[in-house]
């Protein structure tokens, strides 16, 4: 079904899923009503911010600046969301004008425009296609809730697509897990530093193979006693 529709009942790990509370029975045309309000309070927030009080608190401009971070997470996410949705239904490259989806992407969302950073078209386009694979449920269910930066999750996806060959057949899950924890502490960059140590504590036999000059060799996998890796370990 499309549009209108769809059937309503939500699933898990859905983007209907995600919402709580008295937002789960709205329509659609308020969310967009409560979009335009939001947009207009960030429009008209210079103007008011001489009432913060000093002196930080969740009062003052620390506080607000908590909340605005993570109203933009939420748009970061709301855009995948909406190019995801868009890719299921085949828009992003039907009508007159042929299109790639990330040139579909850049025409309606024109500030993805501005390269390839975490709210760049490639990335959005990125984890847009990822959410489409149950093994990345995850990932998204993280990014819904406003733990997990849409530019960390394309690190998450994007690292857990080259060490899942390698993993022990029952450490998928721990590991995809602990990728996801590290870059809501530390970002993408966190991520990307802990492959060895993953390896070591998830990875199966034959696991540690390097490839610095275009071709492969072996080393004995790391002792599967190493400790976890935590945020701290990431420097």
């Amino acid at each position: 079904m499309e549009g209108n529709q769809r059937d309503q009942t939500a699933e898990p790990g859905t983007s209907r899923a995600a919402g709580t509370g008295s937002d789960m029975g709205l329509s659609l045309a308020e969310h967009r009503e409560r979009i335009a309000a939001g947009r207009a309070s960030m429009v008209a927030l210079g103007s008011v911010l001489w009432q913060a009080p000093s002196g930080g608190g969740p009062d003052g401009l620390s506080g607000l600046l908590s909340e605005v971070d993570a109203l933009g997470m939420a748009c970061d996410a709301g855009r995948v969301a909406v190019v995801h949705e868009a890719m299921q239904r085949g828009e992003t490259s039907g009508g007159p004008a042929a299109m790639t989806t990330a040139q579909w992407v850049r025409h309606h969302a024109p500030s993805t425009r501005a390269g390839g950073g975490a709210g760049g078209a490639a990335t959005v386009v990125a984890v847009a296609q990822a959410f489409q694979k149950h093994v990345n449920a995850p990932v998204r269910e993280a990014v819904e809730a406003g733990r997990l930066a849409v530019g960390s999750a394309a690190a998450v996806v994007s690292e857990y697509d080259k060490l899942r060959p390698m993993l022990g057949d029952l450490m998928h899950e721990p590991a995809l897990t602990t990728l996801i924890d590290l870059a809501v502490d530390g970002g993408p960059r966190a991520c990307r530093k802990v492959r060895p140590l993953i390896l070591a504590r998830y990875g199966g036999r034959g696991c540690c193979r390097t490839s610095r000059t275009g071709g492969s060799r072996s080393s004995p996998c790391p002792s599967r006693s190493t400790p976890a890796p935590t945020p701290s370990s990431t420097g």
